[in-house]
């Protein structure tokens, strides 16, 4: 969660600041940034009113929605059983609302990730003390109080210096005012006390893109990439700079269409399909068959493998040669781009870190650390070799 509120703090009166957001009209940035003070003192209500009020202010705008996403994800983790789930809910539609306006709002798409993958990233806690004073820091960044809020994150950082956030919410504040090269240090000062702080890259690469350095700010993504694959603002942003270069990547849109799972009691497998999959014949339709063979095995192997990589990565193998058996006794080809995207990467001996950098799940950091281990450069290549990103 802390990852959506520095998100929120960065963009709140500042979307001019590379984060790829449509600039909102002055009635609408000033009930955001009120909205964000009165969340971060814990006025839930009062902040839902200013959010509401945003979006009345300027429809077009996605903030308003996103951050009323991330407010209510904020609260489903306070709260317990149905209410905790309807708020879960309430968040992800709003989120989704938010991306149809603004496909590239970094704060609805990092509410989707949490959603869809609650564990989270294995980053330093804070002293006590150092959570005070930034806590104490974010009211003030809020009001636009930069100079007073920046005394706040350093005295954090003082406190524990392993504290990347402190580092990082002190480089908003110089970012905020422009002050591009004093932003890059705190920043990099962040990722230096702490590499997995993948939104911290992110950050990085803006300060030195504001700086027209976008070759270095392509290394920091590539940082926040390493850190955590799921934070697909990072690879938005890589997109741009690839993009402005004549090398854009291509999206996978992996939309999976079917789930199983196996009843511990009866150990019946319960398969649940995509309505567009219902009455295939998986003989005759090879992408009718991957799914449900993946959904299967993914199910089965669940019970036999030792990790939930493990797991994914074998039910993918199995999946994918039982299309290879399909396409080859008759059955034609796979017809959904991504389906055929993932065949090729098997083939090619890359189904490992294809899932890893384009599927990627928290529960999956012990292989991901020893991927990288192995292959100390393998992000930036998988990427330049295929040019794909989630």
């Amino acid at each position: 969660m802390k990852q959506i509120i520095a998100l929120m703090l960065a963009l709140a009166g500042a979307t001019g600041n590379a984060q790829s957001l449509a600039p909102m009209n002055a009635e609408a940035d000033a009930l955001i940034r009120q909205g964000h003070t009165l969340q971060a003192q814990g006025k839930y209500k009062e902040a839902f009113e200013k959010f509401s009020a945003a979006g009345q202010a300027d429809p077009q705008a996605s903030l308003p929605l996103s951050s009323l996403a991330g407010m209510l994800l904020s609260m489903s983790k306070q709260s317990q059983g149905a209410d905790a789930v309807k708020l879960r809910g309430q968040s992800e539609d709003l989120a989704r609302q938010a991306l149809q306006k603004q496909a590239n709002d970094p704060v609805a798409m990092e509410v989707l990730r949490e959603i869809a993958d609650d564990q989270p990233l294995p980053l330093h806690q804070p002293t006590p003390e150092a959570a005070a004073a930034l806590h104490e820091g974010e009211l003030l960044f809020t009001q636009r109080k930069l100079d007073e809020a920046l005394v706040h994150y350093e005295r954090a950082a003082a406190l524990d210096p392993k504290y990347s956030q402190a580092w990082i919410y002190a480089g908003d504040c110089y970012f905020f005012q422009k002050k591009y090269a004093e932003a890059e240090q705190r920043f990099r000062k962040g990722v230096e006390v702490e590499p997995l702080n993948s939104q911290g890259w992110r950050f990085l690469a803006d300060a030195l893109v504001s700086q027209r350095k976008p070759g270095l700010a392509e290394g920091a993504l590539m940082g926040g990439i390493a850190a955590q694959p799921s934070q697909l603002p990072n690879w938005v942003r890589l997109n741009q700079l690839r993009t402005q270069s004549g090398f854009p990547l291509t999206s996978l849109q992996l939309v999976r269409k079917a789930k199983g799972q196996l009843d511990p009691a009866t150990r019946t497998l319960n398969l649940t399909i995509d309505p567009s999959l219902k009455g295939s014949d998986p003989a005759k339709q090879p992408d009718a068959g991957l799914w449900m063979m993946l959904a299967t095995q993914q199910a089965i192997e669940g019970k036999t493998s030792s990790t939930p990589f493990a797991t994914e990565l074998a039910a993918w193998r199995k999946a994918l040669k039982v299309a290879d058996e399909l396409s080859a006794n008759g059955g034609g080809e796979l017809q959904d781009p991504a389906l055929k995207t993932m065949q090729m990467l098997a083939k090619a001996d890359q189904l490992e870190p294809a899932l890893l950098l384009l599927q990627y799940r928290e529960s999956w950091r012990a292989e991901f650390e020893a991927w990288k281990t192995a292959h100390p450069d393998g992000v930036r290549k998988f990427i330049d070799a295929y040019q794909l990103r989630p």
